[in-house]
């Protein structure tokens, strides 16, 4: 699947053509605004909503700017304003000649086969279909432009016995009204999902992880203060939802991991007695580690980079010392100065834990490596050897 079947670029220019396809100069700002942020794919997905012609990136885009001159045309010669859609059928079949058979797609009429197909009936959020499309749209621009990308899922706790005592339509009333406490906590670049059942996932661009845990929680909170019905009834004495967290390039590198690695987190806050979010985490140690009094440097995206003293270090990650609080699935970019090696040992690694340290102020931290280059790896293997 590719960036032109995002469906955020179709609903983006759903909201253009409806609110703006009567101003030639507005339209065409926000047009190349879209155009910035998403890429030449608006191009034939404007014209395939409009006239449903399907042309390829630049073919579309000169075909737009004949009719934003076509359109300017009209309205001197006419000398009123005119929509958007009226010029670009003028262009198409009496200048370029491309509709043989006028017809232009009511955007209204669109929208609702669009939604017919990509919306749940029962709770209005967007449904798998949408979902999956979305995700691997979202992890696409995440990887491009390196913005960080969140995934929670939502589970009903108890749902089977809620529908059990109260029967199918009080279970169905309940999933509406926690859709609408959903619609109301996230935001508008959120995309919130029925994924199935009572089960609900939310894709969260520019978020990390730490935002995406503030979110779940704001919902799971909002579920817990809300009245549902006969909910005192429920093995918790409550209706209630547990959350599972994960974030691209921390936790998972593709898609179907985001979604893995998030189940997985969502078992572990069920596992934990329910009613609550739980983060994925995950720290196996699968070479020993060995003790060591090394220097190395750390750096964040924001950072120039800070000195640590590294306390062990293994072929798998390192724990050391540091000033600062850092939050848990950071990726860090770390130098590690080897003896007897002049060029840094660098690498990325996942923060997998933090504690604090009172009697110096300090806070004793665990990585995991998860990318090195091998003359790296194999001077670090070197170092481990002499001092093993």
């Amino acid at each position: 699947m590719g960036d032109d079947d995002n469906p955020r670029i179709l609903g983006e220019i759903n909201k253009l053509l409806m609110r703006s396809s009567g101003d030639r100069e507005v339209f065409a700002d926000k047009m190349n605004r879209l155009a910035t942020k998403y890429g030449d794919y608006v191009y034939p997905q404007l014209i395939f909503i409009t006239a449903h012609l399907e042309f390829g990136k630049r073919i579309a885009k000169n075909h737009l700017q004949e009719i934003l001159r076509h359109w300017e045309f009209m309205q001197k010669t006419l000398k009123r304003n005119i929509d958007f859609r009226v010029a670009l059928l003028d262009y198409f079949v009496g200048v370029n000649r491309k509709i043989r058979n006028p017809k232009i797609i009511e955007i209204r009429i669109f929208q609702k086969t669009q939604q017919e197909t990509l919306v749940d009936e029962l709770t209005q959020l967007y449904n798998y279909r949408y979902f999956a499309r979305a995700l691997n749209a979202e992890v696409l621009r995440s990887n491009r432009y390196n913005a960080p990308l969140s995934l929670v899922v939502c589970d009903v706790d108890d749902f089977k016995y809620y529908n059990d005592i109260n029967g199918h339509l009080a279970g169905n009333n309940a999933l509406k009204k926690l859709a609408a406490i959903i619609k109301k906590s996230v935001r508008d670049v959120d995309i919130a999902t029925r994924y199935g059942g009572e089960e609900f996932a939310l894709i969260l661009p520019e978020t990390n992880k730490e935002g995406a845990y503030v979110m779940s929680e704001r919902i799971r909170k909002g579920v817990e203060r809300s009245t549902f019905s006969q909910g005192k009834m429920q093995p918790l004495k409550r209706f209630s939802i547990s959350g599972g967290v994960a974030t691209l390039d921390v936790d998972a590198d593709s898609a179907e991991e985001l979604i893995k690695t998030a189940d997985q987190a969502l078992y572990v806050a069920k596992s934990r007695g329910k009613n609550q979010t739980a983060l994925f985490e995950q720290e196996r140690r699968d070479f020993e580690r060995v003790n060591t009094t090394i220097i190395g440097r750390l750096r964040l995206a924001t950072s120039v980079g800070d000195v640590f003293e590294v306390r062990n270090i293994s072929e798998s990650g390192v724990l050391f010392n540091f000033p600062k609080a850092l939050t848990i699935g950071n990726i860090l970019q770390l130098l590690i100065t080897l003896p007897n090696r002049k060029t840094p040992l660098t690498c990325k690694a996942k923060l997998m834990r933090s504690k604090e340290l009172k009697k110096n102020k300090e806070y004793e931290l665990g990585a995991r490596f998860y990318r090195i280059r091998d003359p790296d790896k194999k001077a670090l293997k070197r170092f481990l050897r002499s001092i093993g």
